[in-house]
């Protein structure tokens, strides 16, 4: 076991070091982004600009481009984000003061530094390849996770020794206690975290495998003719339906579909638990008919419980504590592969040292 826990490690090292960095920034990521990119941090005012306006801003900014999604500020001082996609393919982020409905802050995917960790992190900007490597990585971490601790049991009565870490008997004996008492501490975040994100990455999967026990719904995919020229409604019309027939909660997210024809209002939801759970109502932009909603706290268990993965995977879940609790992980992660690489390369040349000092044997003599 530990000869399989020592390879597995040093297979997934460099990419589990990537994911324990990357994850531990993205957890107060938003936190992150206000203060590395302060034109976030806007003026309230009495009233905001309309949706519509803010969108046809960013549209008259990017002719031509596809906006997927408009994330809309938990602060009340935050600007709104409109993600794109250029003509050319390009990722595109663009920040509309709501209050004046100017353009703040507009780049490319490499002027966003969360984001493009966000992306690092769930497909190693490589997509759908990309996301099938994340879940083998997370089935690797999962394994180093479980069976860690097993290696290092030392047994009820010795558990304090088993967490003492050496200092005074050199570097290597130095690194390998703090290795093993690291690993047997982050045990149960690294098995929530890595379980959770590969539950993530097959999330259809897991969606099929629960039915068997328990209703589960998909998020609706509606589809809606095209019709060229047709006007239509404006998103502020959209918001204030969805508020009338589902409750005059914060808006959180309008999400784009179907070559921008259908848009899901993300009202935050009042009857869940969930932290950022979404009332998601789509809607017809031609005509502004409801083709769809999946409501957060009215699902049914099974897909409440597909949903809840990533708000355990965040540490969204507990508030700042959890967060903080994951964030620790992360970096925990990223130490434990780097050092678990030091320790190799520090056995492996102590071996080859040996083996250089050994004496030569004797020829034997002629007969």
């Amino acid at each position: 076991m530990l000869k399989l826990h020592r390879w597995v490690g040093l297979a997934l090292a460099l990419l589990l070091t990537v994911q324990g960095i990357s994850g531990a920034s993205l957890v107060f990521r938003d936190e992150i982004d206000r203060a590395i990119h302060p034109a976030l941090v806007v003026a309230p005012q009495a009233g905001r600009v309309p949706v519509q306006a803010l969108m046809d801003a960013v549209e008259a900014r990017h002719p031509g481009s596809t906006v997927n999604r408009a994330e809309f500020s938990a602060w009340d001082d935050g600007a709104v984000l409109f993600k794109l996609v250029a003509k050319d393919g390009t990722r595109w982020l663009t920040a509309v003061d709501p209050y004046r409905g100017v353009i703040v802050r507009d780049g490319s995917l490499a002027a966003w530094p969360g984001e493009w960790m966000f992306l690092v992190h769930d497909s190693l900007l490589a997509g759908p390849v990309g996301e099938t490597i994340v879940g083998i990585e997370g089935l690797g971490l999962l394994f180093l996770a479980l069976v860690g601790p097993v290696v290092w049991w030392p047994g009820r009565k010795r558990i304090r020794q088993g967490l003492k870490v050496v200092t005074d008997r050199g570097a290597d004996l130095k690194w390998r206690t703090l290795h093993r008492a690291g690993g047997a501490l982050a045990a149960v975040v690294l098995v929530m975290s890595a379980t959770t994100g590969v539950l993530m990455v097959w999330k259809p999967e897991f969606r099929s495998a629960l039915r068997v026990v328990t209703p589960v719904t998909d998020k609706p995919a509606p589809k809606v003719v095209a019709s060229p020229g047709a006007a239509m409604v404006p998103l502020d019309q959209l918001v204030a339906k969805a508020r009338a027939e589902y409750g005059t909660t914060p808006l959180r997210q309008i999400r784009f579909s179907d070559e921008g024809r259908v848009a899901a209002i993300f009202l935050e939801s009042d009857i869940t638990v969930r932290a950022e759970g979404a009332k998601q109502i789509y809607y017809n932009r031609y005509d502004g008919s409801d083709v769809g909603h999946y409501v957060s706290g009215a699902l049914p268990v099974g897909t409440e419980i597909v949903d809840w993965l990533i708000t355990l995977h965040t540490g969204m879940f507990g508030g700042t504590a959890t967060r903080l609790l994951v964030m620790a992980g992360g970096l925990s992660l990223a130490g434990l592969s780097a050092s678990g690489l030091w320790l190799w390369y520090s056995r492996t040349s102590r071996k080859r040292r040996r083996v250089a000092a050994a004496p030569a044997p004797a020829m034997a003599e002629a007969a």
